[in-house]
């Protein structure tokens, strides 16, 4: 009777523990954890209360202003309206473009020729603003201090770059320009042309007539070229002699020369020699 009694008794404080416990429904793992712990295995999702939608909450507008566009002078050029309206965007970035700017978008000049001839920009829009006068080889716009130039490549490309001259002056075309063209034709050669834009058919550097427009492929097979070891000579007025390491595809580097002569868009290349 005894054990009886001591066996109620236990069920007694056993069935007063289940009802303490939430009826029972214990996991033997998180007995005695605190009841905000979540079981293992699953997840809890926490609600953080939303602000209202009718709050008031300060608006802060910000306006954008544009500046207006750049307006420029470009004189008119009897019977070639195309002239004028391709040397417009190149004037409106002289005078918003820092000079830097302006050299790297006219890939067709020599960087430093370009950086001299720029230099005056209030002489250059005194010109601009002129008429122009249609010539046989260039467009030019003559102004008390400087006359600006532009061949025609330039006014097929829809952004003249133009060339810059002191008044009197009859091409203004010194060997460094020479030097960039035969820097832009190799550069061509071995797949790295100054400007995707730079080819043969669009911006001519071989002579019109020439021993080298017969026979254009005298550079294929090149892959290189040392630039930094480029030599020049004057051999006339208007002709200068250029010389420059070149390796071709077999590793080998041999000194090339180049003849050039002042054509329609400057300097052009006429022959390739070793």
């Amino acid at each position: 009777m005894a054990k009886i009694a001591r066996r109620n008794a236990g069920a007694l404080v056993a069935l007063a523990a289940c009802t303490l416990l939430t009826a029972c429904n214990i996991d033997d793992d998180h007995a005695g954890l605190p009841e905000t712990d979540s079981p293992r295995g699953k997840s809890t999702t926490s609600v953080v209360p939303q602000p209202s939608s009718t709050t008031n909450v300060p608006v802060v507008t910000t306006t954008t202003t544009t500046p207006p566009p750049v307006t420029v002078a470009v004189g008119e050029v009897a019977g070639n309206a195309k002239a004028a309206a391709a040397l417009e965007p190149w004037v409106r970035d002289l005078v918003s473009l820092d000079l830097d700017q302006l050299v790297r978008k006219c890939w067709t000049v020599d960087p430093d020729v370009a950086r001299e001839m720029y230099a005056d920009k209030d002489g250059i829009l005194a010109a601009v603003a002129e008429p122009g006068i249609d010539g046989q080889f260039a467009v030019s716009w003559k102004g008390a201090t400087e006359t600006v130039s532009v061949k025609r490549t330039e006014i097929a490309s829809g952004y003249a770059c133009p060339r810059v001259t002191t008044p009197g002056v009859t091409n203004g075309y010194t060997v460094a320009d020479a030097r960039y063209a035969v820097f832009r034709y190799l550069s061509r050669w071995v797949g790295k042309p100054v400007d995707p834009n730079d080819v043969e058919g669009r911006y001519p550097l071989v002579c019109a007539g020439s021993v080298l427009s017969n026979n254009p492929g005298k550079l294929t097979g090149s892959t290189a070229f040392t630039n930094s070891e480029m030599t020049s000579e004057k051999t006339g007025r208007d002709s200068v002699e250029i010389t420059v390491p070149v390796t071709n595809s077999s590793g080998v580097t041999q000194s090339t020369s180049f003849t050039l002569a002042i054509g329609s868009e400057g300097y052009c290349i006429n022959n390739i020699g070793n």
